[in-house]
């Protein structure tokens, strides 16, 4: 096409502009404001519904939490601790008191020496043996109180021991050579833990675990209800010492106060900072 038909053509669509012919376009025009509306209200939509799902799932994860806090409690229970102490008590009424006699000098065991277990109180002679030809001795049926344990043999010192009987061996005696006796206290001291200590303790544990698993489950609702969130969260950080089974309870309760803090806008009287 050489410059003539071009003038051509350009003078040919001036004048159909000119003349209305040509119709422009219709343009869509959309204002900023009604897009970011537009955007802004899906988007709460979307939130709504996300949060409506983590609370529901934060809930169940506390609930099961606490409830298998409130199972470990009633376990901790069953044993009935009662029960134990008495039967434990009962079993060490009478046990067997045995031992070894050693020569101080040699280290050997020695055959024949006199043993005798005497009642401490009153000093009345209870039983009677002689160690055999390794050292050792024994007596059967011997009531958990203090006794004495006299080990005596010519030519040699004489021990006597204080002691209060239990199921473990005594330690062993060791004969000098010379005269006179030679006391020593290997009687039990009472301070300390003793087995009701140890039953109340463990009765208590097992009290505050069913406990903080009830706590657990008025969390568990409040947190399915949206109801303040700051005290919602307390109440199932306290859930966390329900212990069930050990830490799988508080690690789904961990997990619920997580989702928590994701849909934590959702919650009535919030408070959050």
């Amino acid at each position: 096409m050489d410059i003539n038909e071009r003038r051509e053509a350009l003078r040919a669509r001036v004048r159909s502009k000119l003349s209305g012919e040509e119709e422009e376009p219709e343009e869509l025009v959309v204002q900023a404001s009604e897009v970011q509306a537009a955007t802004t209200q899906g988007e709460e939509l979307l939130l709504i519904d996300d949060s409506n799902g983590l609370l529901a799932l934060a809930s169940s994860l506390i609930f099961i939490g606490s409830v298998l806090g409130i199972i470990t409690g009633l376990l901790l229970l069953q044993g009935n601790p009662a029960e134990l102490l008495n039967n434990t008590l009962e079993s060490d009424d009478a046990v067997e008191v045995y031992g070894i006699v050693l020569e101080a000098a040699s280290g050997d065991s020695m055959e024949g020496v006199q043993i005798q277990l005497i009642e401490e109180g009153s000093g009345n002679l209870i039983l009677e043996t002689q160690t055999n030809s390794y050292g050792y001795y024994s007596f059967e049926n011997v009531p958990s109180e203090s006794h004495i344990l006299r080990v005596s043999m010519d030519s040699y010192m004489t021990v006597e021991r204080t002691f209060t009987p239990d199921s473990a061996t005594q330690a062993p005696f060791t004969l000098t050579e010379g005269n006179g006796t030679v006391e020593e206290d290997f009687r039990q001291s009472n301070s300390g833990w003793s087995l009701e200590n140890a039953v109340a303790l463990s009765t208590g544990i097992a009290l505050v675990t069913i406990l903080a698993g009830v706590v657990g489950l008025k969390a568990a609702v409040d947190t399915r209800s949206a109801m303040n969130y700051r005290r919602t969260q307390y109440l199932a950080g306290f859930a966390l010492f329900s212990r069930g089974f050990i830490v799988f309870g508080p690690f789904l309760i961990l997990c619920g106060m997580g989702l928590m803090i994701l849909a934590r806008d959702e919650f009535q009287a919030s408070e959050v900072e």
